[in-house]
């Protein structure tokens, strides 16, 4: 299910910056394309099941100037961890668990947000 969040979806920052920033917080890149997509594993213990908080990125030519390769924060989004078989069964995330993955996503944005936004 793709998150509402609009904090960290659509800001360009550094690749390097980015990937160092979003491992500081717990997450790991996946995938073996050049645009990376990270994910953390959120565990709800009412349901003993786990779920991908997954962010995508793309590469983009804005940026620092400086010549690093630069990414854009696409739209984030949730995921049980385990595959749900079957056309007719209907998966819902617990509220709890796109609450901690809205919570997460209000502080990664106070990372990568541009900080001269506050002057």
């Amino acid at each position: 299910m793709q998150l509402k969040n609009k904090t960290v979806t659509g800001v360009i920052q550094p690749l390097s910056y980015v990937d160092r920033t979003l491992r500081q917080q717990g997450f790991r890149r996946v995938g073996e394309g050049s645009v990376p997509i990270y994910d953390v594993v959120i565990y709800d213990s009412s349901t003993s099941t786990s779920y991908f908080l997954r962010i995508p990125t793309s590469i983009t030519h804005g940026g620092s100037g400086k010549g690093e390769l630069s990414v854009k924060i696409g739209h984030p989004y949730l995921e049980a961890k385990i595959l749900i078989y079957g056309p007719d069964e209907s998966f819902v995330i617990p509220q709890a668990v796109k609450r901690a993955a809205e919570d997460k996503l209000k502080e990664l944005a106070a990372y990568l947000l541009p900080a001269d936004s506050d002057t």
